[in-house]
């Protein structure tokens, strides 16, 4: 069912123009105008659910569009549900499934009774242990596209990276990997700020690498989230391979 439909409002910069916002408009305009760059919000008549859903207008002038009309629309879970089960009738067999599951050493959790009763079986995630014992989830449409264990994944690349390296250079390389990760994952913690790594921030290691390297301590460690933080690219500078903490507080604070 229809909610509302919006049509775009341009401004142009230098030659360019753009989208500047949308502007409240009705179903009898937009059919009249034939216009297919208007936002059109509606309710799924389908599964009935109360959650806003948006389209562009294009889908009503499509001759090959027939799922959503103007009289009837239907969200994108339903659309798939009803391509996969009463246009190609495909239905993907819970043993097909598992069979692959278990052929590549992987362990099956999700029962039949679970994937059976799933509205969308190719979009239903199924919960799963890889061979190195990581609990995984995977679609079946990201499973026939050999789509596996994530950080088993991350691991194996991780290790062909480092497989060519030694001495400083392999754990140089290290303690940045998992520095770069720990900071995508505790950004705020590290760069409560918010400032931007550039010329000007940079990220810094409170217990040096180089310290590191000569006291043997663990590459997670120097490269873990309690010993970084962002620092004027002119304090970092001037600090050098030097440590903003000893030994001892590095070993508290992990």
């Amino acid at each position: 069912m229809t909610h509302s439909v919006w049509k775009p409002k341009f401004t142009t910069n230098n030659g360019v123009k753009t989208i500047s916002n949308y502007e409240l408009t009705s179903i009898e305009e937009m059919v009249e105008e034939k216009k297919t760059g208007w936002l059109v919000r509606y309710y799924c008549d389908k599964c009935k659910s109360c959650e806003l859903k948006t389209t562009k207008s294009k889908v009503f002038f499509n001759d090959d569009t027939y799922l959503n009309t103007l009289e009837k629309q239907m969200c994108r879970s339903c659309r798939s549900r009803y391509s996969e089960y009463e246009i190609k009738k495909n239905y993907i067999p819970f043993n097909t499934f598992e069979k692959s599951i278990i052929d590549c050493g992987y362990k099956l959790i999700t029962t039949k009774d679970e994937y059976d009763f799933a509205k969308n079986k190719s979009q239903f995630k199924m919960n799963i242990i890889c061979g190195n014992q990581h609990n995984i989830t995977a679609t079946w449409n990201n499973w026939k596209k050999n789509k596996r264990c994530r950080l088993c994944y991350e691991i194996n690349k991780l290790e062909n990276s480092v497989k060519n390296k030694e001495g400083w250079e392999q754990y140089h390389f290290l303690v940045w990997s998992y520095s770069e990760k720990n900071y995508l994952k505790f950004k705020d913690i590290i760069n409560p700020n918010n400032y931007k790594r550039s010329k000007n921030f940079h990220l810094d290691h409170k217990y040096s690498i180089s310290e590191g390297f000569k006291n043997n301590i663990d590459p997670l460690i120097i490269g873990g989230v309690n010993n970084l933080q962002i620092i004027s690219a002119k304090e970092n500078l001037s600090k050098g391979v030097k440590c903003s903490i000893n030994i001892n507080e590095l070993e508290n604070v992990n």
